[in-house]
C-alpha cells in the first residue's frame, strides 16, 4: 500500500451519494473527508468513522444522512472523515478490520508515522489541528455484542458532558495504544462504541449520535437525567504470543484456550467467581497477561483455574468481549474493571 493523502468532498448533493452503501464507498475509493457547511460557520465539529473496516454503523448512518434531501442544515460546520474504505470493501464486505499486512489503523495515531497507515493518521491529525473543532467524536462498533458506551482519556467536565450526550456509560482509560482519542487535538475528543457491528441497535445509536452531533447547539451542557455510569482505568486481558484460542461449549482438543461460546453475555454485567469463562490447563493462567498501571501482571489476583475451568477470583465487570479469535489474539480478549456495589 502506497502513502495516500485523503481526498475531500465539499457539500455533496444528496443525489450524488449513490443508491447503496457499497456504491457510496466505491465512489470514495480511499480515505475521504466530507465537509458540510453549517448554519454557524464559525464553529466546526469533527466525526471520524470506519477507522476499522468491519465497523459499519457509522458509515451506514452517514450514508442515509447525506442522502436525505430534507436533512436540516447542521448547527455548525461538519467535517467527517471516512477512513478504511478499501478494507470495508474487501470481500466479504465489512469483515476486515484492516487490510492483511497492515497495522490496526487505530494504533497509528502516534509517532513515528512511518507506515502507510501512520501517514494517513498524521494527515488526519494535521487537518483536525487546522480545523480547530469544538469537539471530535470517533465512532466505532464493538467486536462483539453489547451495549453502547463512550471512552475518554480525561476526567474533565467538558469530556464527561460530551460523552453523556451519546451514552450513559463512560470508560476512563490511561492506556496508551496509539488510538485517535489519545492524540492532543486541541479540543475534547471521545470514542463512541455504538454496539455490535451487525446489531440494529448499534445502527440506530449511530443515527441518533449523528443527529445529536449535527443538531445540538451546545455539546457541553450536561443533559438531564441520572449521572453517567463511570468505569475507571480498565485493564486488558491479553493472550500471549503463540497461544492458540477458540470458542466452544467445552474444551476443544488441539487448542490451548477455549473460551465459552456465549462469553459475550458478560458484557457490562457483573461476573462473579462461580461463572465459568472457558477452559484452560491447570497452569493455563500463564497463557494470559493483565498489566496494571504500574506495569505489573496481576492476572493471578483476578483469575483462577479450578479443575481446568477459568473463573474470576472476585466480582468483575467485563466489556468489549469479542467472539472472534483473530481479534482476541491480535488485540485483547476483553477489558475489565473491579465491580463496585
Amino acid at each position: 500500500m502506497q502513502h495516500v493523502t485523503p481526498q475531500t468532498w465539499k457539500d455533496p448533493p444528496p443525489e450524488s451519494i449513490g443508491t447503496s452503501i457499497k456504491a457510496f464507498l466505491c465512489q470514495m475509493r480511499g480515505p475521504t473527508w466530507i465537509d458540510i457547511t453549517g448554519a454557524d460557520t464559525s464553529r466546526t465539529r469533527v466525526l471520524v468513522t470506519l477507522l476499522h473496516g468491519n465497523e459499519p454503523s457509522g458509515v451506514k448512518a452517514l450514508f442515509h444522512w447525506l442522502r436525505d434531501p430534507l436533512r436540516a442544515i447542521p448547527r455548525t460546520n461538519m467535517s467527517i472523515f471516512v477512513c478504511s474504505v478499501e478494507a470495508a470493501l474487501t470481500e466479504p464486505e465489512f469483515s476486515h478490520r484492516y487490510l492483511p499486512g497492515l497495522p490496526d489503523m487505530n494504533r497509528c495515531f502516534r509517532p513515528p508515522y512511518d507506515s502507510p497507515c501512520g501517514y494517513i493518521a498524521r494527515q488526519v491529525l494535521r487537518r483536525i489541528t487546522v480545523l480547530k473543532p469544538e469537539a471530535v467524536v470517533d465512532m466505532h462498533n464493538t467486536s462483539g455484542a453489547g451495549p453502547d458506551f463512550a471512552v475518554t482519556t480525561r476526567l474533565d467536565p467538558l469530556y464527561i458532558n460530551l460523552a453523556q450526550q451519546f451514552s450513559s456509560r463512560l470508560i476512563l482509560t490511561e492506556l496508551h495504544l496509539g488510538a485517535l482519542m489519545e492524540a492532543p487535538v486541541g479540543c475534547p475528543i471521545i470514542t463512541l462504541e455504538c454496539g455490535g457491528s451487525f446489531d440494529l441497535s448499534a445502527d440506530q445509536k449511530a443515527v441518533t449520535a449523528l443527529e445529536i452531533l449535527s443538531r445540538s447547539d451546545n455539546l457541553f451542557l450536561a443533559p438531564p437525567g441520572p449521572e453517567i455510569d463511570l468505569y475507571r482505568h480498565p485493564l486488558r486481558l491479553e493472550i500471549k504470543d503463540g497461544v492458540s484460542l477458540t470458542y466452544g461449549e467445552q474444551a476443544e482438543p488441539g487448542y490451548d484456550v477455549t473460551l465459552a461460546f456465549d462469553i459475550e453475555k458478560h458484557n457490562f454485567g457483573i461476573t462473579g467467581p462461580g461463572e465459568p469463562l472457558g477452559w484452560v490447563p491447570h497452569d493455563g493462567l500463564d497463557y494470559f497477561t493483565a498489566i496494571n498501571d504500574q506495569g505489573l501482571d496481576i492476572k493471578h489476583d483476578l483469575f483462577q483455574v479450578i479443575d481446568g475451568v477459568l473463573h474470576v477470583k472476585l466480582p468483575l465487570r467485563l466489556f468489549m468481549i469479542t467472539p472472534r479469535p483473530e481479534i482476541a489474539i491480535k488485540d485483547c480478549l476483553f477489558y475489565l474493571v473491579k465491580a463496585t456495589p
